[in-house]
């Protein structure tokens, strides 16, 4: 079976949704921020403060090259730069998890923004967001309201993933 790839903007549901997917379909599951953060032994804050964006960009690199000929069967939530810096479309069927700016923030608790290294400055990180939605839309297999239920959400990625 083909792998789920789940993108959006950061805050916007993509580790909740996969690990839900992943639970209910009995697959594995991805996140990759947090793989890359475990194989640093640093946090992603951290590895964007000591190596920088590009190093980080790299790692996500090197993790599609091995997952597109050695993974099957997952559930992978990206991180949001993921499908901007790098061609996702061999890691599976893409999902894009849709959501406006305002729900994001709202969903995202204080601590949440702090520790993500592209939310410090809420001004820029709108700008970040409005910069991504495009290539978003047009890198998805399917685009998905992710305004509501995880249940419905989730419903809605399997029923196009078969």
């Amino acid at each position: 079976m083909q792998n789920i790839v789940l993108i959006g903007f950061m805050g916007s549901g993509k580790t909740t949704i996969g690990a839900y997917l992943a639970k209910c379909m009995g697959h594995y599951f991805i996140d990759t921020d947090v793989l890359i953060a475990m194989q640093s032994a640093l946090s992603v804050k951290e590895i964007f403060e000591c190596y920088g964006e590009e190093y980080f960009r790299k790692q996500e690199a090197c993790f599609i090259q091995w997952a597109s000929s050695h993974l099957s069967h997952a559930v992978i939530a990206t991180g949001g730069g993921m499908p901007i810096f790098n061609s996702i479309k061999a890691l599976g069927k893409v999902f894009y998890l849709k959501l406006d700016f305002q729900t994001i923030q709202t969903r995202l608790s204080l601590k949440e923004r702090t520790s993500r290294p592209l939310f410090a400055h809420p001004q820029k990180a709108y700008e970040l967001y409005q910069s991504r939605i495009a290539a978003y839309a047009q890198c998805a297999d399917y685009t998905i309201e992710a305004d509501r239920s995880i249940e419905e959400i989730a419903t809605e990625i399997l029923k196009h993933s078969s």
